[in-house]
């Protein structure tokens, strides 16, 4: 919701106003006129928070939503333009001082028209209020299946694990709860089960109801009551909520039965029903459709939830074969062109269940079906057909907090998996994540994103090996409805692909544009002077113009440019950058000194140089910027001399810092940035023939939980020996006691470092480590034996990954790994075996192999039959190559 961001953005700004001791913003501030403003949007954010969602199609409410939108828009672009002129422009005292009087008198304009704007929500609160029960229209699109006969293929696995569940386990009352997004089928497989013979024969009372989102416990209880007695218009009219609950309890009592609520949204429906149904541990059950993970949960007392799951391209083309053709025969020339329909449909019931009602009713020639193909994507989202309104009640179910961060995905190409570190990060620049005490934005962050899912809006693409979402996806209906949302809400604008652009005639509106064009000339226009994020993705050049009409520019992400042409006052005239994402270092270490409100920098060098890794230098100013947390570098390195001064100036917030070279890896450096918690090391010496010590100092990043360290120039480092096939590998890394490692680390990567399996020991001992990551010979030698002391062991350990390791024997018990849940072996040609005694470790979910050799095949294959000797028929074996 554009009004909620647009609120958030601007408390989130008066607060920074209020804090910061920028010398040159310090005069700006204003505590009355500061205080004022937060109270009265502090207001309106809660006035949004409680009624967005209540009145969601009412017109009166749409306006004073464009109203408090526009108004803070106004409020925080008239700060930001004066923060920006005092920075740049504005040099005299003469100057200042009037400046100043103008901004204030604007501050007090703004005031006026915000106490308007809340005497409207005011009256709007008071008639809400004064009507205790607010009439809305309940929208049943999702509740009823398209076509009942329609959407049945592919539910034969998932009818027989519900009837198992209702009907074989135990005779204690159990709720069975089914979860997946709108349109996967939901309500069609409740259904079936429902009029199976086998369930009729079974249970002596079924009732099935639709809660959906604006439930009323009343037409529960009284759905329930019409499916298992007669109920007379007496009750129905003069019987209180209390009253039918009884009722409930009553008519169940001591009655096998079955009830199905369908399309649950809250947990508060579920809790004002649930004690009227009664457990007599005769084997009644409770199903329950929801798109909420967290409702399902609920209701589910730590029963496992049925996942639906997505068709597979058969079971599609078969859904819409028999949708168009009824089940008879079909043109064989129509079924590649269907198949590829389908596949577009990305295995969504609804979606093919629509496309299939499309093509029923044109010519069944393969010209029809190619012009359908062209344009599927746009055809299921038309206005006409009813998939955009089924996932739009998701969205409008969204607490208003949510809808920012779900339409911002949009911003993403829709061909590639979202990094959720960068999406994260984006989400902290734009101001969407809420405040939480004791918490950092990018732990609250995280639980926004998982929120999204457990609500079957976003997907899982892949998760990290700490078992955190590392990337996530849209199914493309729900992006489509996401980016109409977007742009109908004036949330985000998509650049044309030619220089018209209507849109473009209006262009104060316009606050984040993304470019999605591929190889063409981009150059910012010098005509959006409110434009707080621009976003190019796939340009052959961006040019940003001196003197910089994006003044206001908070986020820029010009990553995936092969050639980028800018001055150095053109950036640094960026004063309200927040993020800044792009492929070159070069002339900007002046320019970033003066980015005082950074908080992200990501550098992935693209410049044409080969193979060869350069080394550039970090100024103390950089880093010692108050609101930077994360900086992230790919193909070069960083070097950060020593500081000036003794002590430093300012408290430092940096949480992410890659690239960086051991020779910066001193006490004075790791002292500066106390709260660092991912530490890449990058070493590109290639000359050096003494042992590094980068990680001797490490002890005074107590908050350290993830660690690289990577070699680079791995041929250089070779020497030759007599024979010419014989290889020498150096140690390159000092390995430290135990104890001067953080305590806090998590996750450890190895890459190149050429250690001796000796030096394993010490890693053995650290207390928390989970992740251990061993890439291009990280350790050197045939074999891997560990200590049979008694106390060593990766004890925490959950995942281990060798990758290209020259290893033949690898000699280890159980002990040594007691809580490992995931093995990865990848491109280890030596290794002979994985050890046996692995099938004791009862943890062990998932061995993945690539490019090993049969012999690892055959002894993971054992060790999965060991296992399931033993009960456990959780452990998976995925495989991709193995060498013969």
């Amino acid at each position: 919701m554009a009004a909620y961001a647009a609120v958030t953005s601007l408390l989130q700004s008066l607060d920074q106003l209020s804090q910061t001791d920028h010398s040159s913003c310090s005069v700006l501030y204003k505590k009355d006129q500061t205080e004022v403003l937060t109270e009265k949007y502090t207001f309106l954010k809660a006035f949004l928070e409680d009624f967005t969602n209540v009145f969601h199609e009412d017109k009166t409410m749409k306006h004073l939503e464009r109203m408090i939108q526009e108004a803070a828009h106004g409020v925080e672009d008239t700060i930001d333009s004066h923060v920006y002129d005092s920075l740049v422009f504005l040099q005299s005292r003469r100057e200042r001082r009037k400046a100043n009087t103008i901004f204030h008198q604007n501050l007090e304009y703004a005031i006026e028209e915000i106490g308007l704007i809340q005497r409207e929500v005011t009256k709007k609160i008071k008639i809400s209020r004064f009507n205790s029960k607010i009439s809305h229209s309940r929208d049943t699109s999702s509740q009823i299946p398209l076509d009942q006969k329609d959407m049945i293929v592919g539910l034969d696995e998932d009818v027989l694990k519900i009837k198992d569940r209702l009907i074989v386990q135990s005779s204690r009352l159990e709720v069975v709860p089914i979860v997946g997004m709108g349109g996967i089928g939901k309500t069609t497989l409740a259904r079936r089960v429902y009029d199976d013979s086998l369930i009729i024969y079974h249970f002596y009372v079924r009732a099935w109801i639709n809660v959906s989102q604006e439930f009323d416990t009343r037409d529960i209880f009284l759905g329930i009551l019409r499916s298992v007695s007669v109920v007379s218009d007496e009750v129905e009219r003069n019987s209180t909520n209390e009253q039918l609950a009884e009722r409930v309890y009553r008519s169940l009592k001591g009655r096998k039965y079955l009830v199905i609520l369908d399309d649950m949204w809250s947990i508060e429906a579920w809790k004002h029903v649930r004690r009227s149904f009664p457990d007599d541990h005769n084997g009644s059950r409770i199903a329950m459709t929801t798109r909420l993970v967290d409702v399902a949960s609920s209701a589910s007392s730590g029963n496992s939830l049925h996942q639906m799951r997505f068709l597979s391209t058969e079971e599609s083309w078969t859904l819409l074969r028999d949708k168009v053709f009824g089940g008879g025969s079909y043109p064989p020339e129509l079924e590649k062109i269907g198949r590829y329909i389908v596949h577009q449909c990305q295995g969504l019931p609804l979606a093919v269940v629509t496309i299939g009602g499309l093509l029923s009713k044109m010519s069944k020639g393969i010209r029809s079906w190619e012009n359908v193909a062209e344009k599927v994507g746009s055809l299921m989202t038309s206005d006409t057909m009813d998939c955009l309104s089924i996932l739009s009640l998701s969205y409008n179910h969204l607490p208003p907090y949510l809808k920012p961060c779900f339409l911002y995905i949009g911003v993403f190409a829709e061909t590639r998996e979202i990094p959720v570190w960068k999406l994260i990060k984006l989400w902290i620049a734009e101001g969407f994540i809420k405040k939480v005490e004791h918490k950092n934005p990018e732990d609250v962050a995280e639980e926004s994103l998982r929120e999204l899912v457990d609500r079957s809006l976003v997907l899982v693409g892949k998760n990290t090996s700490l078992g955190k979402i590392k990337s996530c996806k849209m199914h493309d209906l729900v992006r489509d409805m996401c980016l109409r949302v977007a742009q109908t809400e004036n949330f985000i604008h998509f650049k044309t692909r030619y220089g018209h652009d209507v849109l473009l005639e209006n262009t104060d509106c316009l606050r984040r544009v993304v470019d999605f064009n591929k190889y063409t000339h981009s150059e910012l226009s010098e005509f959006m002077p409110l434009t707080r994020s621009f976003f190019f993705k796939y340009p052959y050049k961006f040019c940003l113009p001196s003197q910089s009409s994006f003044r206001l520019l908070r986020i820029l992400d010009v990553y995936f440019t092969t050639s980028i042409f800018y001055s150095s006052e053109s950036i640094s005239e960026l004063v309200h950058l927040r993020y800044f994402a792009c492929p070159s270092y070069d002339g900007l270490v002046q320019s970033l000194c003066n980015l005082w409100n950074i908080q992200t920098i990501i550098i992935h060098d693209k410049s044409p140089r080969g193979m060869l890794i350069t080394t550039h230098s970090l100024a103390w100013e950089v880093l010692n910027m108050p609101q930077l947390r994360h900086i992230h570098t790919k193909n070069f390195s960083l070097f950060i001399p020593l500081p000036t001064s003794l002590f430093a100036d300012s408290e430092n917030h940096l949480q992410t810092l890659t690239g960086l070279m051991p020779s910066s890896c001193n006490v004075v450096v790791f002292q500066r940035i106390p709260n660092l918690k991912k530490l890449g090391i990058l070493n590109v010496d290639s000359v050096a023939t003494e042992k590094c010590h980068c990680l001797d100092n490490l002890v005074h990043l107590t908050q350290l939980e993830k660690l690289k360290v990577d070699f680079k120039k791995d041929h250089v480092h070779c020497l030759r020996s007599w024979r010419m096939s014989d290889w020498v590998y150096t140690p390159r890394l000092h390995i430290p006691h135990c104890d001067d490692f953080p305590p806090k680390l998590k996750k450890l990567t190895l890459c190149r470092t050429h250690l001796q399996w000796e030096d394993m020991n010490f890693l053995t001992k650290l207390p928390n480590l989970e992740v251990l990551k061993l890439k291009h010979r990280a350790f050197h030698g045939d074999i891997w034996k560990l200590s049979d002391e008694d106390e060593e062991g990766f004890f925490r350990l959950k995942f281990l990954l060798l990758e290209t390791m020259y290893l033949e024997q690898w000699e280890a018990t159980s002990y040594h790994f007691p809580t490992l849940e995931h093995l990865v072996l990848t491109d280890c040609y030596s290794l002979e075996q994985i050890p046996f005694d692995f099938a004791d470790i009862q943890t062990l979910q998932l061995i993945q192999l690539h490019k090993c050799m049969h012999s690892v095949l055959v002894s993971a294959e054992q060790i999965q039959e060991e296992q399931q000797s033993l009960g456990n028929d959780d452990l998976v074996i995925c495989v991709n190559y193995i060498r013969e």
